[in-house]
């Protein structure tokens, strides 16, 4: 069987050092053929030119890339070791070789298609997908489907209306495991320790990267920038040496780990929440790293997706409804991006359900907030007694100021208010409402306090919220 070799050139140590005269005690354990005997690995002086394997049907010679040496006089110099493996590893053998030259180049350690490759249906495609990502994350059935429709949105997010996110919590290995596996069948994916304007300005946006970063300690400016680099338009001031400054849109697919803290989601628009721990009490299994067979299949696969269903996406007419508006805005990405499985489109509507339920529960949470401080804003003005239609007016007067477009009814102004210990009462043909007297002024003194806010007036906050 012919077997490729690879070029291992050393580059020199160091300009103008010698190769070396290799020492005497100088070996390395070489693997063995099982169909030939032992044979010790010795390390050699680098060639000037690259040597070829020794081919047969059975075994093949590999030389390892340089190892450096320290040489007599404290120079420095390079040898190399050469393997007889059997033919069967020597391919994988030579792979990680060539990995170990490369890895540290941005564009040259990503995953890229080498070609586009036939998938057979939009089902099968997907299946293969969603099934890769259970395998090497042992994530939630939910889980691996959400991130699977999020990998077919990322090849084609130039075409979609916002590039939904992804915003994982839990514990870090598991989140390793996720961040890689989805590093490997992104589009462009580029795999990142950390995120900062300087990192945002040394990438090439116009090559449609998808970021997969692993950051527990977001800021809260770059939460912005990533919620805001969701949608098309915002702009970022970029600064390089030697050229002007000039506005850069950052917008595209998204993945960040951001530590074990399930609170900080918040900060994210436009981003999924994925929880990496396992079940409590439920054993872990040993997650297998995705092979770069395996990822190049995909690649390649996704690419002929992309190229053969584009304008389709752009054709598409699925628009979710039945959750929350922010909720409706990612499944309506997601769902354009699944081409000719109207059954798997309709799915994402039942999967982000729970998302949209948990941002319901927050906004109500912040409502209450609007309620309490329009009815202090009230009671500096005076008055003895609140009607709760006017304290909704207020409240939306405040919100509308904010530019939100949510009415609150002075029905559930009521129920807001009860939350937080105020209690309402008839106030004769007019309607319910409140009357500061010295109980009222008790139930605020113990269900709410006082915040100093950095900027704007004082206002008033429940203690529990």
């Amino acid at each position: 069987m012919q077997e490729e070799t690879i070029n291992d050139n050393p580059e020199p140590v160091k300009p103008g050092t010698p190769e070396p005269t290799t020492p005497q005690d100088v070996t390395a354990e070489a693997a063995a053929s099982k169909h030939a005997g032992d044979v010790d690995g010795q390390v050699a002086p680098a060639p000037s030119v690259r040597p070829e394997a020794s081919v047969n049907s059975q075994v093949t010679q590999v030389s390892l890339t340089s190892e450096l040496l320290r040489l007599e006089n404290d120079k420095l110099g390079s040898g190399r070791v050469q393997y007889t493996l059997d033919s069967a590893i020597a391919s994988d053998f030579r792979g990680m070789i060539a990995r170990t030259q490369f890895a540290r180049e941005l564009w040259k350690q990503i995953p890229l298609p080498t070609g586009a490759k036939t998938y057979g249906t939009t089902h099968d495609l997907f299946a293969r997908v969603r099934e890769t990502i259970a395998v090497r994350t042992h994530l939630a059935e939910k889980d691996s489907a959400l991130l699977a429709y999020w990998t077919f949105s990322s090849w084609v997010q130039d075409f979609l209306p916002i590039a939904p996110g992804i915003a994982i919590t839990g514990w870090a290995h598991e989140a390793n495991l996720v961040l890689r596996t989805l590093s490997a069948i992104s589009f462009h994916p580029i795999l990142l320790a950390g995120l900062t304007n300087v990192t945002g300005n040394n990438i090439d946006w116009k090559l449609k990267p998808t970021l997969i970063v692993s950051e527990p300690g977001l800021s809260k400016r770059m939460a912005v920038l990533l919620s805001s680099s969701t949608c098309r338009g915002y702009l970022v001031p970029r600064k390089k040496d030697g050229y002007p400054t000039y506005a850069c849109d950052f917008y595209g697919s998204k993945a960040i780990y951001m530590g074990e803290d399930p609170s900080m989601k918040s900060m994210l628009q436009n981003f999924i929440h994925i929880n990496a721990s396992p079940t409590p009490g439920v054993e872990s299994k040993h997650a297998l790293p995705i092979s770069d067979d395996v990822t190049q299949g995909i690649q390649n696969q996704l690419l002929r997706y992309r190229i053969r269903n584009l304008p389709e996406v752009v054709k598409s007419d699925f628009c979710a409804s039945g959750l929350s508006a922010e909720a409706n805005a990612i499944a309506t990405a997601l769902g354009k991006s699944i081409v000719d499985a109207p059954e798997i489109q309709g799915e994402i509507v039942s999967l982000l359900e729970p998302h949209s339920e948990q941002q319901m529960a927050e906004r109500q949470d912040s409502l209450v907030m609007f309620a309490v401080g329009a009815t202090l804003s009230l009671c500096h003005q005076g008055k003895t007694q609140i009607l709760v239609r006017d304290v909704a007016s207020e409240a939306n007067r405040m919100l509308k100021g904010r530019g939100e477009r949510l009415q609150i009814r002075a029905e559930k102004m009521g129920h807001l208010l009860k939350k937080v210990g105020l209690r309402t009462r008839r106030l004769g043909a007019a309607g319910n409402g409140l009357v500061l007297d010295h109980v009222t002024q008790v139930g605020y003194s113990q269900g709410c306090e006082w915040v100093e806010r950095p900027t704007g007036p004082t206002a008033l906050y429940p203690s529990h919220a």
